[in-house]
């Protein structure tokens, strides 16, 4: 029951389980919590703007299916979000806000091709994803 006004469509309050799975899927959960779980621990570990920070990129990731599968680990002050699909690898390096680091790897014929990319910019990583699930 969705309607058009001004040719923009009008969002409706309670959209139906199917509608909202791309939403808000149980993997983007799975991922919120287990970063909730490494911001309770009384170790020495990543700065609560660090865990916000991992928040905010994981969320934007796109589709957010990509997120099934995760697996989010701290290393020191640092979280890392690791993703194994065929013969590919990422990995994310929240090493602090605004901070991202980008390891991909493959392994090939010829031997394993693998870069590191700096930057800031957290939609970086669904086109890297993009290219891990091809």
């Amino acid at each position: 029951m969705s309607s058009t006004v001004y040719g923009i469509r009008a969002i409706r309050p309670y959209a139906s389980s199917a509608e909202s799975a791309e939403l808000f899927p149980e993997s983007i959960k799975a991922a919120l919590d287990r970063i909730e779980k490494i911001a309770a621990t009384d170790h020495v570990g990543p700065s609560g703007e660090t865990v916000e920070w991992a928040k905010k990129v994981l969320l934007r990731v796109l589709p957010r299916y990509y997120l099934k599968g995760a697996e989010i680990d701290v290393f020191q002050s640092e979280i890392h979000v690791n993703w194994e699909h065929g013969n590919k690898r990422v990995t994310v390096f929240l090493p602090a806000p605004n901070q991202i680091r980008i390891y991909c790897e493959n392994d090939t014929d010829q031997g394993v091709q693998h870069g590191l990319r700096p930057g800031n910019d957290p939609w970086e990583v669904s086109g890297v994803l993009r290219w891990l699930f091809q």
